[in-house]
């Protein structure tokens, strides 16, 4: 019988006393070897032998970070300078391709850029501190403007450009910016928040592109006025420096500004791109949205960081996904799990093979299709990680493994060394699984639990920086976890730790839920929800859809006896779709006879998410399907469950 960790480890102990005692190096040898032996005969060592490499190549990637992190923390040169050195090295070579209108600027002209936009806004009178809110789509410009402003000390607020009315003004109004750039195809969005007293009409407002009104002063039509020349240096301004806010909806209520700091953006993007071999001669194709930190700081900054050129697509296309690669030599490209279901739906074309893409990195990518997607696009590497924008535990998975999204150390008590750990959580509350002693239980291999990072003030990698709101900050932390007065950040994310040390993404806890790869907050669609007149009341929630990645919205809604429920349908769907992105809209509605509460009068929803939207389940309580095509609700039938179920139907 296999001898357990335990007892090995006391015999390796045991024997390590003797062979401090023995002057023959015979018998050390012999004893070495039966040390080894016993060791191996456990279910522990197999284990651990087995992981040995990738626990190595983990530690050598950790400390080659740590050690150009600390080089750059000694200089203390703001990202903008880093940038610079880029510029020096190579000022003519291809930095960034934008595809619909085919622009392109080499290191030196995107430079040159930026340094219009931080002159322009020099004389408009910004200063270090001030905050302009970024409301734009996918473009070479959004980049150049945020690293434009960066060298004048000014934060950039990255706005979500599907956001609408209260969302919106929300994203607005919490970062307190001073004024807002647009462009002409969101201004209209941007408008209807004013004109409803949603965002004040004291921000002022800028176009990145041309005014075809006149209205509104035009960036595009102004910036030849402005020098190409470095703005006066600010003296105040170091890698330490707030650089920008990247909204996240963490678990709980609506989304928050994390303050992102120079150095933390550097990091991300060159320990990501390290992590996965990211090199100068890369094309990196960007069709994710810029204002998350996946292709805000992940894709856009391989510039920064290794000196990569960047292919910008202003929105994802499947059609166009793979010409796209073989016309500009992309090499490698970003994903989320429904790009890959994406593109895997898509009718084979040649350019699916024709391709030079290498690397296809990012997260969410399932085990069920990982291997049909390697096979048929014949991807050599996939780099799935796990991270959070603003939080400190972020994992990666470095050898390939199947539907990993990364992996801890078996090894016991490494939690003493390794700053990510799981601990356990009741998955129907929510709460904390805490010992006799009040410090809460973590887990072990084979084992699920909430992922959380060691909080360590003195070290900038694993401080929580948290939001701009330090209430909001407050609430990401637990307390009292692995010894008293000990502080962890806490992800809201559910993790599965195997045998062998690698970790498998679940599920997310809390009041948010991934549809269409953005994060929706339960509470800010119930806000929608339960003014409606005829609405008594309303709790929404995610439920799992067919092998669909992430969760659909669904809303339980309580009305009022007598409505007339196609009327009611009408009326929640305007004002639903005139107040959410499209990823938001709750894809069921389940008009509930009751909808249970806990003993606090919180609405329950674990009941509700667990019989989803199974008209079986559900006990004849009338669901209704968004039909995405007609921007709809349409009745849930036995027969179009059945489609949903089975992936026949997914034109939400």
């Amino acid at each position: 019988m296999p001898d357990s960790p335990k007892v090995a480890l006391l015999t390796f102990a045991v024997y390590a006393v003797i062979l401090y005692n023995v002057n023959s190096f015979f018998w050390k040898f012999v004893f070495v070897g039966y040390v080894v032996f016993r060791l191996l005969r456990t279910d522990f060592g197999r284990r651990a032998v087995a992981t040995i490499p990738r626990d190595i190549a983990g530690l050598r990637l950790l400390i080659s970070v740590k050690s150009t992190i600390n080089g750059l923390f000694k200089k203390d040169r703001p990202i903008h300078d880093i940038f610079l050195d880029q510029v020096r090295q190579h000022p003519n070579k291809v930095a960034v391709i934008e595809i619909e209108t085919g622009r392109q600027l080499n290191y030196r002209e995107l430079n040159e850029l930026a340094n219009q936009y931080a002159n322009l806004y020099v004389n408009e009178g910004y200063k270090m501190g001030d905050v302009v809110a970024l409301f734009m789509d996918n473009s070479i410009d959004f980049f150049a403007i945020w690293l434009g402003l960066s060298k004048i000390g000014v934060v950039s607020a990255f706005i979500n450009s599907n956001l609408k009315l209260e969302p919106l003004a929300h994203s607005i109004n919490v970062s307190k910016c001073k004024s807002c750039i647009t462009t002409a195809s969101l201004l209209p969005m941007y408008q209807a928040a004013v004109e409803k007293n949603l965002i004040s009409d004291n921000i002022n407002v800028f176009l990145a592109t041309n005014d075809i009104d006149g209205r509104h002063r035009s960036l595009e039509r102004d910036l030849h006025l402005f020098s190409k020349d470095e703005p006066a240096p600010v003296n105040e301004l170091n890698f330490k420096s707030v650089l920008c806010y990247i909204y996240t909806s963490g678990t709980t209520g609506n989304p928050k500004p994390a303050v992102i700091k120079h150095f933390r953006y550097y990091w991300i993007a060159m320990a990501a791109g390290r992590a996965f071999g990211i090199t100068k001669p890369d094309v990196v194709y960007i069709t994710m949205p810029m204002y998350h930190s996946a292709a805000g700081i992940m894709g856009i900054g391989s510039l920064i960081a290794f000196g990569s050129t960047a292919v910008i697509r202003k929105k994802f296309s499947a059609s166009n996904f793979w010409k796209d690669c073989v016309k500009y030599n992309v090499t490698a490209t970003q994903y989320i799990g429904e790009i890959c279901r994406y593109l895997l739906a898509a009718k084979t074309c040649p350019e699916e093979k024709q391709h030079k893409v290498r690397l296809m990195w990012g997260n969410g990518l399932r085990g069920q299709i990982w291997k049909e997607f390697v096979g048929r696009f014949g991807i050599k590497k996939i780099g799935e990680l796990y991270g959070s924008t603003e939080g400190n535990s972020n994992i990666v998975n470095l050898d390939n493994h199947v539907g990993s999204c990364g992996f801890m150390p078996i090894y016991p008590h490494i939690g003493a060394f390794y700053p990510v750990r799981l601990i356990k959580v009741d998955r129907a509350t929510g709460e904390l699984e805490r010992d006799v002693n009040g410090l809460c239980v973590p887990c072990v291999p084979g084992e699920t639990g909430e992922m959380v990072g060691v909080i360590k003030e003195k070290d900038a990698l694993l401080k929580f920086e948290g939001y701009v709101s330090d209430g909001d900050t407050q609430k990401k932390i637990y307390r009292d976890v692995f010894k008293h007065g000990d502080k962890v950040f806490a992800s809201g994310d559910i993790l599965h730790w195997d045998e062998l040390g690698y970790l498998y993404f679940v599920d997310r806890c809390g009041d948010t839920f991934r549809w269409k790869g953005e994060n929706v907050s339960t509470t800010e669609v119930e806000g929608i929800l339960q003014p409606v007149m005829d609405v008594e009341d309303a709790t929404v929630y995610g439920v799992t859809v067919g092998k669909m990645e992430g969760r659909a919205g669904m809303a339980g809604v309580v009305v009022k006896e007598g409505i007339n429920v196609e009327k009611f349908l009408s009326d929640i769907t305007s004002r639903l779709t005139e107040n959410l992105a499209s990823y938001a809209i709750p894809v069921f509605i389940r008009l509930c006879k009751e909808v249970d509460r806990t003993g606090t009068f919180k609405l329950k929803k674990t009941d509700l998410q667990k019989q989803g939207y199974d008209l079986v389940a559900c006990k004849g309580d009338p669901i209704y399907y968004w039909s995405g095509a007609e921007k709809t609700y349409k009745p849930l039938t036995e027969k179009m469950q059945q489609d949903i179920d089975a992936g026949v139907y997914d034109r939400f």
